[in-house]
């Protein structure tokens, strides 16, 4: 745990000198190439729709840390950002694994043979090679607020958001060597372990916008906490039902491109 916060200080500390090196960059290189001109006027606030999509590395805490090692994140936002710097958006995330059901060997301990070598027959008779990963799906809406660094980029800076929506995740099983049966159609849900909740969710990252249409994206720290109860009503290894409420936890690093849909109105005003 210790190694991870490590991890997540550095990339925040490293990621805003960053961007605004690069956004001093783009400044200096704007100047050379309008050298002979003057500039009246200064950047102001923007109002568009956006679409982005974002991808991330996120590690679960709770009982979804209990049943899964850390997986990867894809998210597809439809958003506005309003000329007083508010962010309105619509968010989809699909988050994934690979072979990271940690309960793997306990959940499909009924299809195991007994050998000192355990495993699971497949229809030809030899280990039919059982894997598990997660399959999350959730969506959200959230408000956010941009916060600049700088006056000459009033469009770029710290980002602060709050989600709240709908998460669902359950066990996904495929078999790689030789077909099981009773990992098939309605025989699956008796061991995928499908939760189902309200999700709520804080971001704090950095947000560069400019004029250049396919320079701008975002990266930052995401943190979801989801209330789930299992929808299934029978589970073979628990030869029940679970009515429990579980609360789920995961930290999420994410880099982001948006793609915003500027209107035609100039913010700076050039003569020579």
């Amino acid at each position: 745990m210790k190694r991870y916060i490590c991890k997540i200080v550095v990339f925040v500390l490293v990621l805003v000198p960053l961007s605004i090196v690069a956004q001093d960059i783009d400044k200096g290189l704007a100047l050379d190439k309008n050298k002979d001109s003057k500039i009246v006027g200064q950047d102001t606030t923007v109002s568009a729709p956006f679409f982005s999509g974002a991808a991330g590395w996120t590690f679960p805490f709770g009982e979804m840390g209990n049943r899964y090692s850390s997986f990867f994140n894809l998210d597809a936002t439809l958003g506005w950002k309003t000329s007083s710097n508010w962010l309105y958006m619509l968010d989809f995330c699909f988050q994934f694994g690979s072979n990271n059901v940690k309960q793997l060997d306990k959940i499909l301990s009924g299809l195991y043979t007994s050998d000192s070598n355990p495993f699971i027959i497949g229809e030809d008779g030899t280990d039919a090679g059982v894997v598990g990963y997660n399959r999350n799906l959730s969506l959200s809406f959230g408000i956010g607020r941009l916060i600049p660094l700088s006056l000459s980029n009033p469009n770029s800076g710290i980002m602060i958001t709050l989600n709240g929506g709908f998460i669902q995740h359950q066990i996904i099983y495929q078999y790689t060597l030789s077909t099981v049966h009773a990992l098939e159609g309605d025989y699956a849900y008796g061991y995928d372990r499908q939760m189902r909740g309200p999700m709520a969710s804080i971001m704090l990252g950095y947000m560069h916008i400019s004029k250049k249409t396919y320079a701008n994206w975002y990266a930052g720290i995401q943190f979801y906490s989801a209330w789930t109860k299992m929808t299934r009503d029978y589970q073979f290894d628990l030869m029940s039902g679970d009515d429990k409420t579980y609360t789920d936890y995961m930290l999420t690093l994410k880099l982001g491109w948006m793609f915003p849909f500027f209107g035609r109105k100039a913010d700076k005003i050039y003569f020579y």
